[in-house]
């Protein structure tokens, strides 16, 4: 047989909806009053640079050596206080038998830019080698691409699909 609730559990819980919804009540209160705050400040000292880094999407290619393959990428940054210019920095990672054994292996990679709203292009290359152990230099310059969206093909020298990426550089 099922009991129905006393008059006094029945308040009990008339008391406690109303405590919660006053409670929840405050909480919105006291978050709006903090986001207001925050709105308040406002932007950045203009002193400070502004950086955008973007990662490369990665380039899967086969390397020099007997048997070597794997995956090319990289960051990019570009700065409000170098205006017109990327900087560019490659990573790989290689697994297989180099030649001569003992050695990473390594493939020559080209990035070839376009600024799609200039039509300026240009291009780098650089070694890019590593294995999933062994972490080398990462090879890294800055492109004098121009402000603007610029777009970055990766390629290689070797049978690769080859990756496109596209940055705003200011």
């Amino acid at each position: 047989m099922r009991r129905w609730p006393s008059a006094r559990s029945r308040s009990r819980v008339r008391v406690y909806v109303e405590t919660m919804t006053s409670l929840r009540n405050s909480v919105l209160a006291s978050g709006l009053a903090v986001a207001g705050l925050f709105a308040a400040t406002g932007p950045a000292a203009a002193d400070q640079t502004q950086d955008r880094w973007v990662n490369l999407r990665d380039t899967v290619t086969v390397a020099d050596g007997i048997a070597c393959a794997g995956r090319i990428g990289g960051v990019t940054v570009a700065t409000d206080s170098l205006p017109g210019k990327l900087y560019i920095r490659l990573n790989a990672t290689f697994v297989g038998i180099s030649a001569p054994p003992g050695v990473v292996c390594s493939v020559p990679a080209t990035v070839a830019w376009r600024n799609l709203e200039t039509g300026a292009t240009g291009s780098w290359t650089a070694v890019a080698s590593g294995s999933p152990i062994d972490f080398p230099a990462e090879p890294n310059t800055h492109l004098q691409t121009g402000s603007g969206r610029v777009e970055l093909t990766l390629t290689t020298t070797r049978p690769h699909i080859p990756s496109v990426t596209a940055v705003d550089v200011y």
